[in-house]
Order: C-alpha cells, then structure tokens, then sequence
C-alpha cells in the first residue's frame, strides 16, 4: 500500500502560486519581450531609411552633387549627421558607385565600404527608390537604409547618386537585450511580491484555522459529526440569524422533524413550537427546563455562543424525559430489591444464628420448635399475600416490604378483605414501585417511635377501578402538612428530602389516577390511590 505524506498548507499555496505566477510573468516577458525586440527593429528601420531620405534631400548634399565636391569637402557634413541620427556609418555614392562622400565611427571597418555593391543601389538609381535592406551575418549584419539623391533640372529631374545609412544589428540587439533585461528584472521583482504575499496568504490561513492543516480539520470534522449522531440527546446549533447549522439524528427523532435537509434552513421553518424556538433564540442560557412538545415531556438546555460580547450563535439539547423517568425509576426499582434483600438476609441471618445456638448446645427441641414456628409464619405471610392478591408485582413489592417491616420489628398485614386479579397491561411494573414503595416507606417512618406500630394495606379491584389504601397508626399530619405534602422539595426530614410523594403523585397523575390523604394529629395516616382499570389516552394527565 502507498503511503501519502499529507502537504502542509503553506506548501500547497507557496507552490501553487509561484507556478502560476512563473508561467504567467514568464509568458507575459516573453509576449512583452518579442513585442519590444520588433518595435525596435522596427524604430530601427525607420531611422535609417529617414535618415537616408532627409540627407538625400538636403541642399548641401544637393549642392556637393552640382559642383562635384571632393571626399574631403562632404566628410564634415555627413559626420555631423552620422553622430545625430547615430548611425555606424553614412555613405553617399555617385551614380558609377563611386563614393563622395562618408562618415564612420571608430568601431566600422573602412575596408568594406570602398565602393557600393550594385544590389544595394541598383532600385534606388534605376528606380529613383527608397528602402532598407539587411546584408551580413545575423548577428555581425548591417541594417541600411537606402535613398536616392535626385536633382531637380527644371526640366526634368535626374537622380545622381545614393545615400546609404548603415545600424550595426548588434548594437540593435544590445539595446533589445537591455529593455528585455528591464523587463526581467520588473518581472522578478513581481514574482517575489507575489511569494512574499502568498506566504503572507497561508500564514493568515493557517492563524484563522488554528494552525490546523485541512487534513487535520477535515478528520476533527468527521469526528465531530460522528459524535454528534452517536449521541443519545438531541443537539441542535443556530448561527445568531437563527439559521441551523447542526442537528443530529436524535434531535430530529425527538422532535419529530421529518424534513431531510434541515441545514442552512431558519428554526421557525422547521420547529413548529413557537416556546421552543424562544428557548433557543434566547440570549441567556437555559438549564434542564421541561417544555411539553407534542404529547412529550422534554428537558431543555441551551447556551448561547458569544465572540467580543456579542451573540454569534446557540447550541441546545434535548432529552426525553420519559427516558429519564425510567432510567430513574430502575435504578429506584433496583435500590428498593436490594434493600429488600438486605433486609430480609438480615432477618433469616439472625434466626438461622439462633438455630445454631440451640444445636450446638443440644437443644433441638427449641430449634425444631423456632423452625416450625419460622414456618408456620412464612406460610401465614404466603396464604395472606398469595390467596387475595394474585398480581405477581405487587406480590413481590409486598412481601420485600414485609420482610423490611420485620427487620424494623413493625406489624405488617394485609386486611382480609383485599383482592386483586393481575393488572392490566397499562399499569407496568416501575409505576407500582414507585407508587406502593414510596407511601409502604413514609408508612414505616410514620410509626417510628410508636408503642406498637402497625401498618395496614389494603386493595380491591371490583368495579372499573383499582383501589390501594395503605394507613399507619403513627402521630398523623397537621392541616399544612396535608395541603403541602405532594410538594416537590418538601420535608421536614431534612435538606434533599421531599420527592418521595411527588414522584407518587406524578406516576398515579400518568395512570389517569387519583391520590387522596386522610390524616389527624395523633389518629395516624391513610393514603388512599385510585387507578382506573383502563384508560383513555385523550383523558391521560401530564405532570403532577
């Protein structure tokens, strides 16, 4: 397998950019650069082919052809015109070729302007023309420019000679070459600004990311959102315009949304609870607030994302508190098993350490009698609990509260009367927990202290509803203790106390039921719980 190196950042656009601007200035010098060679060239031919022409045609050229002038008498006229136009060499011929005149710099050689080829003059004497021509190599050639010199007669005109005017190529390729190395240089210097300021570029980049390579962000970007669907609560994230930016799956099965794409779409579109979309617009933040949400009870938290004091954007979640009520619940259910248990080893431990006593000191008549007396009692407790009561639930609820009522020497019964059938299927286990263990619990605090405490538990299911009644004979509850005993956080018990009946109340309030409390000081406590054996959802309470 291949492995790839990840590029850093800076790399990519330090690359990136200086290929581009190297393939761009390296094109443009080149497009600059030719366009300049010929404009030169072409400045070139027209200063020699002018320069030619305004010799041909001055009177004192004129005047030297009429009175045949010597090579000397035209030398300081034409080295004066060579050294303004700046050609290498001018030379003025006679009709023959002869030369009359002619002007050099130091640098030409004289040996090869003695006389005038006839190819060169040949248009400019028979046609009276005007042009230039090169001659020699490319490099070591001449541009020349050629004119006649033509006389006027009167009566006619005659042309009596030729004007040549001579740029060596390589002084025109040295000045060619000096504005492509401009060019070069100006080029350069662009293509250094443009590195300098791509590096500025990647390091800007790099600072707004954290120093973070986009590899390493995309990979944090996976992850993130392979959390955000892992997780069980519902998250949602709003920039300050209120546009949703991340919703995972959770949030969309609590919430009930059934759009697919929800990103980049405003909150009010896609939430149709106007309290909801309140909660997350809000500028301060939420903690564990209950909102009902269609025929759902749902926990609320919210916290605003501020930059520089300002708010950029929200970010809530969202619990289900039924999952809550159950998670909370077994572990309640699994508390009060083991207390139960706990209870209950303690009692047998006691009793089976007694028995042991009497054997090793030989008196089995005692232990056989404290068994028989242990079983007769369990087989009154069983007969009391399983003859009248046939609901497996609140059987085993029964007797885990039997076996604590005996630990804490409390007389426990069942009033004959009772019966029950099983429970219907609406009224689940976690409820009657709640419910049974919590008013059996404050039942047992209530005869603390009590000369002969006794607790007393009755039920019937005849009719349409399901009655329980479970009464103590402790000091009973004042007129204020009754009006605000279903409180939630009220106790007289202690700091963290007072939940135990609120919950009772909010799971007999889920089961469409009723809780009524009968009390007075000294005449004990009777709560009494009425559940229907079947229940409308329509008619179904919420809260507490």
């Amino acid at each position: 397998m291949k492995i790839r190196w990840p590029v850093p950042l800076h790399t990519k656009i330090l690359g990136l950019v200086g290929t581009l601007l190297l393939l761009v200035i390296s094109l443009i010098t080149f497009m600059v650069g030719y366009m300049e060679s010929r404009e030169d060239v072409s400045n070139a031919e027209s200063l020699a082919l002018q320069t030619a022409k305004t010799i041909s045609y001055m009177p004192g050229v004129q005047d030297a052809f009429r009175s045949r002038a010597t090579l000397e008498e035209m030398k300081q006229l034409t080295e004066q015109i060579r050294e303004e136009a700046g050609a290498s060499t001018i030379t003025i011929f006679d009709r023959s070729g002869r030369i009359i005149g002619m002007a050099q710099d130091e640098t030409a050689s004289k040996e090869e302007y003695v006389t005038a080829s006839g190819d060169e003059v040949y248009k400019a004497v028979v046609f009276g023309s005007s042009y230039v021509m090169e001659t020699g190599s490319r490099k070591e050639g001449i541009l020349k420019g050629v004119a006649p010199v033509t006389l006027d007669y009167h009566d006619y005109k005659k042309v009596e000679g030729v004007v040549t005017v001579d740029f060596p190529k390589n002084v025109i390729y040295s000045e060619i070459l000096a504005d492509i190395y401009k060019i070069i240089l100006a080029a350069g210097l662009v293509f250094l600004l443009g590195i300098v300021g791509s590096f500025l570029l990647a390091k800007s980049i790099r600072k707004d990311t954290l120093g973070l390579e986009p590899f390493e962000i995309s990979s944090l970007y996976r992850e993130r959102d392979a959390v955000l669907q892992s997780v069980k609560e519902g998250i949602i994230a709003t920039d300050h315009h209120g546009m949703i930016t991340t919703m995972n799956i959770s949030a969309k099965d609590l919430l009930d949304i059934r759009r697919e794409e929800v990103i980049e779409q405003h909150i009010l579109d896609v939430l149709p609870s106007e309290e909801l979309v309140t909660m997350i617009q809000s500028p301060t933040k939420i903690v564990n607030k209950e909102l009902e949400y269609k025929e759902k009870i749902i926990i609320v938290n919210t916290r605003p994302i501020k930059e520089n004091g300002r708010k950029t954007g929200t970010v809530a979640s969202f619990r289900d508190k039924t999952e809550i009520k159950k998670m909370v619940d077994a572990l309640s259910e699994v508390r009060q098993y083991s207390e139960d248990l706990r209870a209950q080893a303690h009692e047998f431990t006691g009793k089976l350490y007694v028995i042991l006593g009497f054997i090793q000191l030989g008196k089995t008549k005692e232990a056989i009698e404290l068994i028989q007396r242990e079983a007769n009692i369990q087989e009154q407790v069983s007969e009391m609990f399983f003859s009248q009561i046939r609901d497996e639930k609140v059987q085993a609820i029964l007797l885990g509260k039997y076996a604590k009522a005996s630990e804490k020497k409390i007389r426990f019964t069942v009033d004959e009367e009772s019966s029950l059938a099983p429970l219907p299927e609406h009224i689940p286990l976690s409820p009657l927990i709640v419910i049974l263990g919590n008013l059996l619990n404050n039942a047992f605090d209530a005869v603390k202290g009590c000369v002969a405490p006794e607790v007393s538990f009755f039920v019937t299911d005849l009719g349409n509803d399901i009655i329980c009644e479970i009464a103590d004979n402790g000091n009973g509850l004042d007129k204020d203790m009754e009006a605000r005993i279903f409180h939630r956080g009220y106790s007289k018990k202690g700091t963290n106390r007072g939940y135990g009946l609120a919950n009772v109340k909010e799971e007999v309030y889920s089961l469409n039921g009723a809780i009524e409390v009968s009390s007075s000081p000294g005449n004990g406590t009777v709560f009494t719980v009425i559940l229907p054996k079947e229940i409308q959802e329509h008619n179904k309470r919420i809260g507490g």
